[in-house]
């Protein structure tokens, strides 16, 4: 198995409530499975994670990431709606790297990532962001799909 460096966050440090009530959802749908069905989850039952979400298509094994939808506040913050672009493609500055490999390693290993990023928007208010990435596999073996969530909160402004 490929070995990923990455700064990641054990589930014991996270703080956001909105993370925390999404890995209770992630985990009761996979149930005895490894992962959940993208099938498994209705927006119905989820209202207040629903801004706050990333859909993700794996193709080819993790080589390319798809965004299938984002949600209203991660567009807001970020300024875009990066709906349909692969994420090699977008620019993410200094922290590419991290954040592409934070999106693949879900897609190796099979199991949630958790982790913080800073983010300073164009109005100067710099943000963390806390972020868990699931897995999600229609034969519940091969990841086919990656479901993100992302929590910002305001921490300054300069």
């Amino acid at each position: 198995m490929q070995q990923l460096n990455i700064d990641e966050k054990p589930f014991a440090r996270v703080k956001s409530p909105l993370l925390r009530k999404a890995f209770a959802l992630w985990d009761g749908k996979r149930g005895t499975h490894l992962m959940p069905r993208r099938e498994d989850f209705d927006p119905v039952e989820m209202p207040r994670l629903l801004s706050s979400i990333i859909l993700v298509d794996v193709e080819d094994g993790g080589a390319r990431l798809r965004i299938r939808l984002v949600g209203t506040k991660i567009v807001e913050m970020y300024g875009s709606d990066y709906t349909g672009m692969y994420m090699d493609e977008i620019d993410f500055g200094d922290v590419r790297e991290k954040v592409l490999t934070e999106y693949r390693l879900p897609v190796l290993e099979k199991r949630p990532v958790f982790s913080d990023h800073e983010f300073r928007k164009l109005n100067n208010y710099h943000h963390t962001i806390e972020r868990a990435i699931f897995p999600l596999s229609d034969d519940r073996v091969i990841v086919d799909k990656l479901i993100a969530f992302l929590d910002f909160e305001r921490v300054r402004s300069m």
